[in-house]
């Protein structure tokens, strides 16, 4: 069935745009499926958006034309914000979507990008349609700043990885000393060994045990000082023997890659930091009510916002909960009633920071802390009551967003 919501009077046009890299293919076709123009292509450049403007500019009204797009990350993103700035609709599409509505349309498995922007324009015909809002501002500027944060997260932790990669190479018991207490009782430690200072300095300094065996007192008095007394003259002591009877082996390259390694750590937190400060003013600004939510900080906050962008893209929370990946597969047939994993589908980064959220909810939240221990008692296992909590997380964030309620008034009511 075609969309008929139109001008009297007035044809409605379908567009499907197939976004590659360098190029888009463009099909055209009117509301009775006939096709207006042959497929073609356009550059990704200034010259190939004017030359599709030009196009739909012969077409007529603008609220006549319907442009649809499949999500394919980054390739399409100065494109849909060409058009939307030129007052087109277009609306953004799940590439399984297009999948399934191929194979439903056709036995045929020839796939070009003439026939995939076909496809598309068809979808786009006989498809409720729902024009994609331009992000604000704001919230653009957020989404690019807490990616940027992400991906340098992911840096600092191949970093750390390489570090210990070597490590076990050049002194292997160096870690496993650092992870017990002074008793040799097991450390319960919440964050990663390399992300103290001190453990950084250390390294930076001597970067392997023939070095640290040689360390001199007034070194035990800096670690002392630096680690506020947990390296104490007895740790220090301790550490030195270990080295000197260390079974690694090491070279200069070995030494210089460690303080390679620590350096690029350092540079990665220093651009964070950078990144920190751009990101400040734009959540004060923004004032979001998620901001509200106890554990929850600007970090975590400004992912989740970002990644969720206009939060009317979602009618109800269930919907919120699929774009996370958090919604369990459910196979049914005859007798048979299955519920599976979570699909994971959606947002990678929006389901990091919800997990990162829950984590810091279950300590700061009674709410959910006593959510998340009845869902235990009920005999769930710990991962299903973490996504069960998280669940309930994306409920509460979906309607703090859509009526701007803080969280201790949520709560209330």
């Amino acid at each position: 069935m075609v969309n008929t919501a139109r001008k009297e009077g007035l044809m409605d046009f379908y567009v499907g745009i197939d976004v590659s890299k360098f190029k888009h293919t463009v099909a055209i076709i009117d509301e009775e499926g006939e096709i207006r123009k042959k497929s073609f292509d356009i550059s990704n450049s200034r010259e190939g958006f004017d030359s599709l403007l030009n196009e739909l500019g012969l077409l007529g009204e603008k609220e006549q034309i319907k442009i649809g797009m499949e999500a394919t990350g980054h390739y399409m993103n100065c494109l849909v914000r060409c058009l939307i700035s030129n007052g087109y609709q277009v609306q953004i599409y799940n590439p399984s979507l297009i999948s399934m509505f191929r194979d439903s349309e056709s036995v045929n498995l020839a796939k070009t990008d003439n026939l995939d922007a076909m496809l598309i324009a068809k979808y786009v015909a006989t498809h409720p349609f729902t024009s994609s809002p331009q992000l604000s501002y704001l919230i653009g500027e957020i989404r690019k700043i807490s990616r940027a944060k992400y991906f340098l997260y992911g840096d600092k932790t191949c970093c750390y990885n390489r570090l210990l990669r070597y490590l076990d190479e050049v002194f292997p018991e160096f870690a496993d000393f650092f992870n017990k207490k002074e008793d040799g009782s097991k450390l319960s430690r919440g964050r990663n060994l390399f992300d103290s200072p001190t453990i950084r300095w250390l390294l930076r300094e001597y970067p392997s045990p023939q070095k640290m065996a040689k360390m001199r007192i007034e070194t035990g008095e800096t670690l002392k000082r630096m680690s506020k007394g947990s390296i104490s003259f007895n740790r220090f002591n301790q550490l030195r023997e270990l080295a000197k009877n260390s079974i690694g082996c090491s070279s200069k390259a070995d030494e210089q890659i460690i303080i390679n390694l620590i350096n690029q750590v350092r540079i990665i937190e220093e651009e964070i930091d950078k990144l920190n400060e751009m990101l400040e003013p734009l959540m004060h600004e923004l004032k979001s009510p998620i901001l509200t939510i106890p554990g929850i900080g600007m970090n975590l906050s400004a992912m989740i916002i970002g990644e969720i962008g206009d939060i009317s893209r979602f009618d109800n929370h269930e919907k919120l909960i699929k774009y996370a990946g958090l919604d369990v597969k459910i196979y049914q047939s005859g007798t048979i009633n299955y519920k599976g994993k979570i699909r994971k589908r959606g947002s990678p980064i929006l389901r990091y920071a919800l997990a990162l959220s829950v984590q810091k909810l279950r300590i700061h939240s009674l709410v959910f802390s006593e959510y998340y221990y009845s869902k235990l008692r009920q005999g769930k296992a710990t991962n299903v009551a973490i996504i069960a909590t998280t669940r309930k997380l994306i409920r509460v964030i979906w309607k703090m967003m859509t009526s701007n309620q803080i969280f201790d008034s949520l709560r209330k009511k």
